[in-house]
C-alpha cells in the first residue's frame, strides 16, 4: 500500500491548470449551504447506524417512487441500509401509501375488519391521527369483541430483492398497546414465506394484549427473529399465522425489520408525506400531535442505533406554500401565508417542535440535525417566490445549530430537467418528477453534503496537514465520490493530482 501511495504522489503535475479548475469550482454557488453543520451525522453514518426522518408533500411518495424511495436507495448505495423504514401498521387508514422501497405494509382497509381510529384515549394518544394528521401515520385497532382471521394480511413484507437481504439474519420489531385489566385480546406474530407455498418460517407464542388485573394501559415492544438462510422469495411479518385469529382488543402502532449482522448503515422513514400540503400543514400536524405521539415515534427511530445516536430531519416543501391561504404557525404568526416570511416561520415551527420533543425526553441535543430542501425548480429562471423560499431556508441554516440547506435548483435547472424528460406528462407537470429524477437528485444531494468545501482540508479540521492525506486516500482507495476532487464524475489518478495541487498550496 505504501509503495502504491508513493507512486501516486509522483503523478503531481499540470498544477496551474488543475488549481484554476478547482478555484472555478469553489467559486460557483454551493449546492449545500452550511453543510459542515451535518458533518457529525455523516461521520457517524460511516462507522455506525443513523436515521433520516422525512417530511414532504406529494413528491414524498409520488406514484411510489418519490423522495421516500429515492433517499432509501441513495442511502443504501452510499452506506448500506441497516433497517427498513419505521412503518405504521395501519398506514394511510389501512390503504398503504407506498412508504418504503422493496418493503411495505400489507393494506387491510378493503377487508373492513380493522379500525384506524377510535381507540381508547389512553392508547390513542400514542399515534393520534386524527387530530394530528401526521399522514400516513395510523395505528391498527381491533375493538373488544371482534376477531380477524389470517385471511386478512396484517403486517409487512420484504421483497425477494429487498435492500436488506431476505437471506441474512433479520429481526422484525413491532410496537403494540396493552389494554387495562384481564380478559380476551391477543395476536400471534409469525414470519412466513410470502409466495407459494406460503409456509410459516417461524412463529412466536400468542401475545396477550391485556396489561393485567389492576394495571393501566401501556405501550409494549416485541420482536421475532428469522435466522439467516439462502432464500429467493419474499418474507413477511404477519400478526396472525395461517389458521389463527387476532382477538380484540388489539392495537398495533409500528413495525420494522433490522439486519442483525449490520453494525453500520442508514435508514429512512417518512413521518409526513401528503399531497397539496405546505410547510404550514407539516408544522401544524406536528404541533397537533401529542408529546406521547412524537416521543413514541422518535424513540422507535432511535432504538436500534448505537451511541452516539444521530437523527437527520429532511424537510422538502415549497410548491404548495405558493397557495397557502392561512397565516404561519411559527413564532412570528405571519398573516400572508404565501410570503417568504411565512414560509420561513413555518420551517421554524417544524424545527422547534421536534427540538422540543428532544428536550422533553432529555435526549442529547447533538443527536438531532436538520436538512431543509426547498422544492425542485419548475421554471428557468425559476419563479421568484420559490427563489425567495430557498433564500429564507439558507438563512435558517445559518441561524439554527446542526442545520443545512440543499439547493436542488443548483443541481439541475428546469431546462435540464425538461431536456432529460424528467417532468411527467410530457413536461406539463412541473410540480412532480419522474423516478429517475428523484433518484438522481437524492444521490447528488448526499454527494454535495459529503464533499469537503476545500479538498486540501479533506478531514475538515481547520488545518492542512498529513491527516488530510490519510483521509483523502481512505476515500480514494474505495472509490468514494467525495474523492472526485476535480469533479469530472470519476475517481482516478487525476483526482490525486488535483488533491496534491491544493494540498501543497495549503488550501483552496
Amino acid at each position: 500500500m505504501h509503495g502504491r501511495w508513493m507512486r501516486l504522489c509522483g503523478v503531481v503535475g499540470a498544477a496551474a491548470l488543475l488549481l484554476g479548475a478547482a478555484a472555478a469550482a469553489v467559486a460557483s454557488p454551493p449546492v449545500a449551504v452550511n453543510r459542515a453543520a451535518l458533518k457529525p451525522f455523516w461521520d457517524k453514518a460511516r462507522t455506525g447506524r443513523v436515521d433520516v426522518v422525512a417530511l414532504g408533500d406529494s413528491n414524498q411518495f409520488q406514484l411510489g417512487h418519490g423522495w421516500d424511495a429515492a433517499w432509501i436507495r441513495a442511502l443504501h448505495n452510499r452506506f448500506g441500509l441497516y433497517a427498513t423504514s419505521l412503518l405504521a401498521v395501519g398506514e394511510a387508514n389501512g390503504g398503504g401509501s407506498s412508504a418504503g422501497d422493496r418493503f411495505n405494509i400489507f393494506p387491510q382497509a378493503s377487508s373492513g375488519q380493522y379500525d384506524y381510529s377510535g381507540a381508547p384515549e389512553a392508547l390513542h394518544r400514542y399515534l393520534n391521527n386524527p387530530p394530528s394528521l401526521l399522514a400516513p401515520m395510523n395505528y391498527l385497532y381491533l375493538p373488544e369483541g371482534r376477531t380477524v382471521s389470517s385471511q386478512v394480511a396484517t403486517g409487512m413484507v420484504l421483497a425477494a430483492n429487498c435492500w436488506l437481504s431476505v437471506s441474512e439474519p433479520l429481526r422484525f420489531h413491532y410496537t403494540y398497546g396493552l389494554f387495562p385489566g384481564v380478559g380476551a385480546g391477543s395476536f400471534q406474530p409469525a414470519i412466513r414465506r410470502d409466495s407459494s407455498p406460503f409456509s410459516i418460517l417461524i412463529s412466536s407464542p400468542p401475545v396477550s394484549t391485556r396489561a393485567g388485573d389492576g394495571q393501566e394501559a401501556r405501550i409494549e415492544h416485541g420482536h421475532i427473529d428469522l435466522p439467516g438462510e439462502a432464500r429467493d422469495y419474499p418474507v413477511a411479518l404477519r400478526f396472525i399465522p395461517s389458521g389463527g385469529t387476532v382477538v380484540g382488543p388489539m392495537i398495533a402502532y409500528y413495525q420494522r425489520a433490522e439486519g442483525l449482522a449490520r453494525p453500520t448503515g442508514a435508514s429512512l422513514s417518512t413521518i409526513y408525506g401528503l399531497g397539496s400540503q405546505s410547510a404550514r400543514d407539516m408544522a401544524a400536524a406536528l404541533q397537533a400531535s401529542t408529546d406521547e405521539t412524537l416521543t413514541l415515534y422518535f424513540s422507535r427511530i432511535r432504538a436500534l442505533q448505537d451511541n452516539p445516536r444521530r437523527v437527520l430531519i429532511r424537510v422538502n416543501t415549497g410548491l404548495n406554500d405558493r397557495a397557502e391561504p392561512l397565516p404561519s404557525v411559527g413564532p412570528a404568526q405571519v398573516p400572508n401565508g404565501t410570503s417568504a416570511a411565512a414560509y420561513e416561520d413555518n420551517l421554524r415551527a417544524i424545527i422547534e417542535r421536534i427540538t422540543q420533543v428532544w428536550a422533553l425526553n432529555q435526549w442529547a441535543e447533538d443527536e438531532l440535525y436538520f436538512l431543509l430542501a426547498p422544492s425542485h425548480p419548475v421554471d428557468n429562471p425559476d419563479q421568484a417566490r420559490l427563489l425567495e423560499y430557498r433564500e429564507r431556508a439558507e438563512a435558517l441554516a445559518m441561524a439554527y445549530p446542526r442545520t443545512a440547506t440543499v439547493r436542488l435548483d443548483r443541481i439541475l435547472n428546469a431546462t435540464q430537467i425538461l431536456a432529460r424528460g424528467w417532468y411527467p406528462v410530457g413536461g406539463f407537470d412541473r410540480d412532480h418528477l419522474r423516478e429517475a429524477a428523484y433518484v438522481y437528485f437524492a444521490e447528488e444531494e448526499i454527494r454535495a453534503l459529503l464533499r469537503p468545501d476545500c479538498a486540501a482540508d479533506f478531514n475538515e479540521d481547520g488545518g492542512v496537514d498529513g491527516q488530510d492525506i490519510e483521509a483523502f486516500y481512505a476515500m480514494w482507495q474505495i472509490g468514494d465520490d467525495t474523492a472526485d476532487v476535480n469533479q469530472d464524475g470519476g475517481v482516478d489518478g487525476q483526482d490525486v493530482e488535483a488533491f496534491f495541487t491544493l494540498w501543497e498550496a495549503g488550501g483552496c
